[in-house]
């Protein structure tokens, strides 16, 4: 018989990384971009963040989330110590469920129409039990029952953020059909980044004007259209450089640009940094 249901399993395992880190003496990690979610719990000490055009200081207690395609930087402003809880999860799982039913916008949508370009909150007692139980489990075996455990865990994570939105006004989120027209804008960049996108083609296809579309993801998502487009080619470039030894022309062709030049200015723009001095600091940090 056959069936059109696609399943995930539960059993696959999300995590990337999920550990206790301490840094000190005036620790730098300039900007980057990262395709998983990245979790911080700060434990003790200060440090400061840049999140898209935000900087933030945080200290003890502060929880801060930060979604896949959003450039961020981590720095210490003096020597002393600053040690967080740090986990990565790719939001895979996240874009097979849904909050309600016949909904085309999936939870990572949902979490990322809540908190974009980041989520920062002081921690609760369920929040920080998840991390300390996502950070034990994944540290202490790697077979499947874990690693279905971890994602209830992160779902559990997830849903407790998007339950602290509950109290704000209704007019901070997308209405149901606005969220439509964003979701598939989002899969849309997903599927064709790596051909030429041109924001009239989506609207098009969603029989909205390209005016309309532009302003309602700048709207709901803190970025404009044409520069998220951008900063997701660059972290799939970021993605290649990291992963095989293709030269920056390839990797240029494989995500939609027309050519190295191109991408080597695209990237400089984003990044603050050219695409060889930032797979020098790949090399550097592996």
């Amino acid at each position: 018989m056959n069936q059109d249901t696609t399943y995930f399993s539960l059993c696959k395992n999300s995590i990337s990384g999920a550990a206790v880190q301490h840094r000190k003496n005036h620790y730098h990690f300039s900007k980057h971009l990262h395709t998983s979610v990245e979790i911080y719990l700060i434990k003790s000490g200060t440090c400061v963040m840049t999140i898209g055009n935000t900087t933030i200081e945080c200290k003890p207690d502060d929880f801060i989330m930060i979604p896949p395609n959003v450039v961020h930087s981590f720095y210490l402003t003096d020597e002393n110590e600053c040690s967080f809880y740090h986990i990565h999860f790719f939001p895979e799982f996240l874009s097979h469920i849904t909050l309600e039913e016949d909904s085309s916008v999936n939870l990572m949508h949902s979490l990322i129409f809540c908190c974009a370009p980041f989520h920062q909150q002081k921690t609760t007692k369920e929040l920080k039990e998840l991390i300390l139980a996502i950070i034990r489990l994944y540290n202490t075996s790697q077979d499947s029952t874990v690693s279905a455990n971890i994602n209830v865990y992160i779902l559990q994570l997830v849903l407790l953020i998007m339950q602290s939105y509950k109290t704000l006004s209704k007019a901070q989120f997308p209405e149901k059909i606005q969220g439509n027209y964003i979701s598939f804008t989002l899969n849309y960049i997903e599927h064709h980044y790596m051909d030429k996108i041109l924001i009239p083609d989506i609207a098009k296809e969603l029989n909205i004007s390209t005016r309309y579309l532009s302003k309602l993801f700048s709207q709901y998502m803190n970025i404009s259209l044409g520069n998220y487009i951008n900063v997701y080619r660059i972290n799939r470039a970021i993605e290649l450089m990291d992963t095989t030894t293709l030269t920056f022309t390839e990797i240029s062709g494989m995500i939609g640009l027309k050519d190295s030049q191109h991408f080597s200015k695209l990237f400089y723009n984003i990044i603050g940094t050219t695409p060889s001095q930032y797979k020098k600091f790949i090399l550097k940090r592996k």
